[in-house]
């Protein structure tokens, strides 16, 4: 009886610490835009909170890279490309989390890595675009047994697949947010043509508002010179205004972390 409570209450124990570090990433997901920073903070929580190695797969064009990992690996660990018959693109491109139980599931595939981990589970990372509603695939999450080559629980395999949510949302936000920024500096340059513009046509007309004051001097129509020549200058300030508030808002990059 009190072994089954002591089991008990370690498995308490553990899906307590793995919702805590649900609520840390989920926290994390909601104020930072850092995706490299986020995904390796992400990474650090699972394997905090499942004792395991972990890391994490982007698609570069039409590679699929490896971009960060924790844990101790045997083989190095290069930013080579995942190979294409290997079981990591079979979920990316079917979008099904996978959990390898049995290292017969892994026969036909080929291994990225020297050291051959058949035992694994392979989380689809992606997103859901939020101006044309698409699904967008970004990468994978792949969570190992290590050396004890023991398979993952399906309790861990849940937990697993609701980070891979959570880092495929953060990613998008991610990626939504540079797509603003990129959006915000081509805007800007079309502005500053606009304002560029309208600063030579202004001169042009103080030129030709400077001739009128000397021709019209002592006439009934220096009065109107007068005043369109000040309008000319007003025009000029404030496009001299709105030039620097551009130059204010050009130092903003939308980068929390």
């Amino acid at each position: 009886m009190s072994e089954n409570h002591s089991k008990r209450s370690q498995n308490n124990g553990a899906l307590a610490k793995r919702y805590q570090h649900l609520i840390e990433i989920a926290r994390l997901v909601s104020w930072c835009m850092d995706r490299d920073y986020l995904i390796k903070t992400c990474l650090d929580h699972l394997s905090q909170g499942l004792e395991r190695r972990a890391r994490c797969v982007l698609l570069e064009g039409k590679e699929l890279n490896l971009h960060c990992w924790v844990g101790r690996y045997e083989c190095p660990m290069e930013q080579a490309p995942v190979c294409q018959e290997s079981m990591v693109w079979k979920a990316l491109e079917d979008n099904v989390p996978l959990n390898l139980t049995d290292v017969r599931q892994t026969e036909g595939y080929d291994h990225t890595l020297a050291e051959k981990i058949k035992l694994k589970a392979i989380i689809p990372l992606w997103y859901v675009d939020s101006l044309t509603q698409e699904e967008k695939k970004v990468g994978a999450l792949i969570v190992d047994c290590g050396q004890e080559g023991v398979p993952i629980p399906e309790a861990e395999f849940e937990y697993l697949k609701l980070v891979g949510e959570l880092i495929g949302a953060a990613v998008g936000k991610a990626d939504t947010a540079e797509q603003l920024f990129e959006s915000c500096v081509k805007k800007e340059e079309i502005v500053r043509e606009t304002a560029h513009f309208f600063r030579n046509w202004i001169a042009s007309l103080g030129g030709i508002s400077k001739r009128l004051t000397r021709l019209t001097h002592d006439t009934p129509l220096s009065r109107e010179v007068e005043a369109l020549d000040l309008e000319l200058k007003k025009l000029e300030s404030q496009v001299e205004r709105f030039e620097k508030n551009i130059g204010v808002c050009r130092g903003f990059r939308p980068k929390v972390c």
